[in-house]
């Protein structure tokens, strides 16, 4: 609404300049090319919403432990905590824990999380790497059983999550 009034407010103040100057014709012609250009923009962009509502996702959750949604806010968010910087922080004498971000993919509804550990040394020792705590709309937690990995251990050995999470964001 603010561009259409932003456009009217153009053509106004082109029409009264053109008519203070006498030349009636050339504002005219000038009002006709701005109201062209203004429609073309507003055919692209109309364009562009409708190929978006059209977009079929291909993204399905077909059980959760919330209701269901529409299919086209399923999404797909993946990342890692960082390969030698993860936050790991001492639990116990044989275990570590790290608390990894995933607010930046949107989620509005607490999505299902799929984990794994990897590293360059001895992170196939470990167990807990697909057990996830605390999950929430933008976080969750794993906890490891890590004798090897305590002290900032697992950071040199190159210890960092990979996960993939599938939720709603809408």
């Amino acid at each position: 609404m603010a561009f259409l009034k932003l456009m009217v407010f153009s053509a106004v103040a082109i029409i009264l300049a053109s008519s203070k100057k006498g030349d009636k014709k050339g504002g005219l012609r000038s009002l006709t090319a701005l109201v062209e250009q203004q429609t073309k923009k507003i055919s692209d962009i109309t364009r562009e919403i409708n190929e978006l509502k059209a977009r079929k996702n291909d993204v399905m959750v077909v059980s959760g432990e919330e209701d269901l949604r529409e299919e086209r806010c399923a999404k797909v968010c993946a990342g890692t905590s960082v390969r030698g910087a993860t936050n790991w922080v001492d639990t116990s004498s044989n275990g570590i824990y790290t608390e990894v971000d995933i607010s930046k993919c949107g989620f509005v509804t607490i999505p299902t999380v799929t984990s794994s550990l990897e590293g360059t040394k001895s992170h196939w020792k470990t167990t807990g790497s697909s057990e996830i705590y605390r999950a929430t709309t933008s976080t969750f937690k794993m906890y490891l059983f890590a004798p090897d990995g305590r002290g900032g251990v697992a950071n040199e050995k190159g210890w960092n999550v990979e996960w993939i999470a599938v939720g709603y964001i809408c």
